[in-house]
């Protein structure tokens, strides 16, 4: 997974440029957990009770800027949201934060969905994972195969931050989850 979304980087040069290629890293909507870590509960149960999700609900995923990211990830960032057209011409996309220079490596993405049953707390609380209180309708920490990730629950929307090599402090968890709530529409 994650060559597919180096080579999605690499490809990007500038914010909503569509480019070839795999659909985001991010916990996607047959992607969540279901059961805390460790609860033995095999990848192939917990794809069958993935939550029913609308992805691409937002024309920008950018909830963070580039300064808000960086502080996430304790190091210089730029933002780009990013369009995946697919072979079978379907498309999603996805916020990515990378280096500001260098090699276009993803270090974190930023996805945002509606849910079509229930609401997005609920979904958020039954993915497991440690809760976050005080965050949005619910927020939890989960450990993913792409890396650490935060899902937060605001009335309408299901947000993931997905970190990539590194399990940020609580507090820079806390204050990443408030400032992309504020930017969601009502």
């Amino acid at each position: 997974m994650l060559p597919a979304v180096l080579g999605l980087l690499m490809a990007m040069s500038a914010c909503s440029r569509a480019v070839a290629g795999a659909p985001s890293a991010a916990p996607g909507p047959t992607a969540f957990p279901s059961a805390s870590p460790g609860a033995g509960t095999p990848a192939t149960t917990a794809r069958a009770r993935a939550p029913a999700l609308d992805t691409d609900v937002l024309a920008d995923e950018c909830l963070l800027d580039a300064a808000q990211l960086g502080a996430l990830l304790d190091r210089p960032v730029r933002a780009e949201q990013a369009v995946v057209r697919r072979a079978d011409g379907t498309r999603s996309t996805s916020c990515y934060a990378g280096a500001p220079d260098g090699p276009r490596e993803p270090l974190a993405a930023i996805n945002v969905y509606r849910v079509r049953a229930g609401t997005p707390a609920e979904v958020v609380r039954a993915a497991g994972g440690r809760a976050l209180p005080g965050l949005g309708e619910a927020a939890t920490l989960l450990e993913t195969a792409a890396g650490p990730t935060l899902q937060v629950a605001s009335p309408q929307f299901l947000v993931t931050l997905l970190v990539q090599g590194r399990s940020p402090p609580d507090d820079a968890w806390r204050a990443a989850a408030r400032a992309a709530l504020a930017r969601l529409p009502p």
